[in-house]
């Protein structure tokens, strides 16, 4: 742990390794510094404004990270989850609650997960000198480049997924708006028009693979949980880091 001044104060931050190990970042630096939460923290983890907004995360980061060399926004998704799970673990505490619905009985269990015991997952390829990762579609043989997303990226994803959820009998282009934002050429062709009506089009196998080996070899944070249940068989489940991430009871 290191320290910094803050007004009269010292400010403690310490080095947090990234999944991604910084292989896709300009500076190229396997880990960053993040300082640790502060009282005065919780005002933003608090504000009914920042919450509705959905932009507490990016408020929170662009404080919380001391490196300057790297916008929060640019962050590969896994690794700003390592901060999060980071911050929230020294912050609050490693123990976690979660609630779980029981196979057996269907009713829900409320039991707590140690953050500190979720693992991180490395980038599984290596990217070119782009920062791009080649794919063969199986079925139409098509030679795909791909980066993965950014928080930026999945913040303007789920911004289109709210709005189109607006409006009446509308089906939302999750899926392929954002395998359209990720692909970056089909065959060479780079023209972005193109490749989101490429990808509207794409057989459903070629499809189900390509986003079987992004989810693969995308580095962060390894989401899937074990939970003890007292009397009971263990249950599999997945932590979601939402708005109540930091403080589950936001009346407190």
């Amino acid at each position: 742990m290191s320290t910094e001044p803050s007004t009269n104060f010292e400010v403690p931050y310490d080095v947090i390794p990234l999944p991604s190990k910084g292989l896709l970042y300009p500076n190229k630096k396997e880990t960053i510094e993040v300082r640790y939460l502060v009282g005065e923290d919780e005002n933003i983890l608090t504000s009914p404004n920042l919450l509705q907004s959905g932009k507490f995360i990016d408020v929170l980061l662009e404080k919380k990270i001391r490196s300057k060399e790297l916008n929060p926004a640019d962050l590969l998704v896994g690794d700003r989850n390592a901060i999060l799970i980071w911050l929230r673990a020294t912050g609050y505490g490693e123990m976690y609650p979660v609630t779980v619905i029981d196979p057996e009985t269907g009713q829900e269990v409320e039991t707590e997960i140690d953050l500190t015991t979720l693992k991180q997952k490395p980038l599984g390829a290596n990217p070119d000198e782009n920062g791009f990762f080649d794919f063969e579609l199986p079925m139409s043989k098509k030679k795909i480049k791909f980066r993965l997303l950014t928080a930026r990226d999945e913040d303007e994803i789920n911004k289109r997924v709210e709005a189109q959820s607006k409006k009446k009998n509308s089906v939302a282009d999750t899926v392929t708006f954002k395998l359209g934002t990720q692909v970056m050429s089909v065959d060479g062709n780079s023209d972005k028009e193109w490749i989101h009506n490429f990808v509207r089009v794409m057989p459903a196998r070629d499809s189900l693979a390509l986003r079987k080996y992004i989810a693969d070899i995308e580095p962060g944070m390894d989401l899937n949980v074990t939970v003890e249940v007292p009397g009971g068989e263990p249950i599999e489940s997945f932590l979601v880091i939402g708005p109540d991430f930091f403080w589950p009871d936001y009346g407190v």
